[in-house]
């Protein structure tokens, strides 16, 4: 007798919610409902909802829990992934430490400013920090100053303090000026705005305050009878930098950096790198500066064919009676000045032949817009303080204009 026998179907394992449960209740009329009670994540509470069977109390419940995975759901770290996150965790937990004034200003000013300021501006910020370092670095009984100990107060004695502290390694050992101060100020505030990019400071605490008042220095220039004159009697090592400067209005870190290959003789051009304004241009050579260049590298050929050697395209222009780049031209610049006859003038510095250039310049009638060029400023309103030096032409211009019989001519 063959008995079949019918597959019971296997029952399944009730399934265990993750979000939520379901539950019943009979009413004392006979009546059932069901309930679905799951976490609300946005209010941060249990909340439930009733439905009159239990398959929509489970389809309500499902739907929540899918929006819920939809939302949480995140890729599970490594391993690895996770020992870092574990780290950065406790680093972030950790109180972190603020450095002070100097020794930031020292990382910064090395690490960042260096490879793109110019050798004038960085001459600016060393300046600065050998004071910083008198002011705010260590003392007797007295730590060196946090990045976030430094407030307007604390900046005020500074300045003070400064007046009568200079630490120039050169130069006369006159008064600090508002203007040095003013230099150390916009120094600081700028070390301290980099202080807030890399998140040692919420906010630059000496923002917005003002400077000292500082009298604008009159610019001194040469008159062309003076420039002939120091041209004639500059040492021989030293004139073709003083010629070269007198035709071009170049900055002196333009033309120190100037090498054999920045030179175009047949196109009668100069390539000049200008770092102030992070810029390169190529300017006109005049003649003079052309004779004074190719007399230049003639004598320093026979120099080194003695040696043996030759000029190369990487060769520095200008040397110094060293026979090294020039790193200062104050002194070469002081003795040309008294074999000239004009020592003691005050304000008679190397920059004084860029004026010299700038005013003369205008005063035979070229334009403001292609002195900019020459010079190589950003600005125009920059090239434009030059225009007062000729105030005297602009006058004459004005009063040749000559527009026939006028009121004020018919009355003369």
């Amino acid at each position: 007798m063959n008995i079949e026998t019918e597959e019971r179907p296997r029952r399944r394992g009730k399934r265990k919610r993750r979000f939520g449960n379901i539950y019943s209740r009979k009413w004392g009329s006979g009546r059932r409902t069901w309930s679905a009670k799951y976490f609300c994540r946005k209010e941060r509470r249990w909340l439930t909802r009733a439905f009159d069977t239990e398959g929509e109390a489970k389809e309500f419940l499902d739907e929540v829990e899918k929006r819920i995975l939809a939302e949480v759901y995140e890729v599970p770290p490594t391993l690895t992934e996770a020992a870092e996150n574990a780290v950065a965790a406790s680093v972030a937990k950790a109180p972190r430490e603020v450095p002070t004034l100097v020794g930031y200003a020292e990382d910064v000013i090395g690490r960042r400013f260096d490879a793109v300021l110019s050798d004038g501006a960085m001459g600016v910020f060393r300046a600065a920090l050998r004071a910083w370092k008198d002011f705010f670095g260590k003392r007797a009984g007295r730590a060196a100053l946090r990045l976030d100990q430094i407030t307007p107060t604390l900046w005020l004695d500074y300045r003070a303090w400064r007046t009568t502290a200079r630490n120039s390694r050169g130069g006369p050992a006159k008064p600090i000026s508002p203007r040095t101060i003013n230099a150390d100020h916009a120094a600081i505030v700028r070390i301290l705005n980099e202080s807030v990019l890399d998140g040692h400071l919420e906010k630059n605490p000496l923002a917005g305050m003002k400077k000292l008042r500082s009298a604008q220095r009159q610019r001194r220039y040469l008159t062309k009878e003076e420039l002939g004159a120091l041209i004639s009697n500059c040492p021989e090592h030293f004139r073709p930098y003083v010629v070269t400067a007198a035709y071009t209005g170049a900055r002196k870190g333009e033309l120190t950096r100037l090498r054999w290959s920045d030179l175009d003789f047949e196109s009668g051009k100069i390539g000049l790198f200008r770092p102030k304004v992070g810029n390169a241009d190529w300017i006109d050579m005049h003649p003079a500066v052309v004779a004074e260049l190719k007399r230049l590298r003639e004598s320093r050929e026979r120099e080194l064919r003695e040696k043996d050697e030759k000029v190369l395209p990487e060769h520095h222009v200008f040397l110094s009676w060293h026979g090294t780049p020039y790193v200062e031209i104050r002194r070469s610049w002081q003795i040309a000045l008294k074999a000239a006859g004009l020592d003691g003038r005050e304000g008679l510095t190397p920059h004084a032949l860029r004026h010299s250039f700038a005013t003369h310049y205008l005063q035979n009638g070229g334009a403001v817009t292609d002195l900019q060029q020459q010079l190589g400023h950003a600005e125009l309103a920059t090239t434009q303080i030059y225009a007062a030096a000729v105030s005297a032409r602009r006058r004459a211009t004005v009063m040749a204009l000559d527009f026939g019989d006028t009121p004020a001519r018919a009355n003369t």
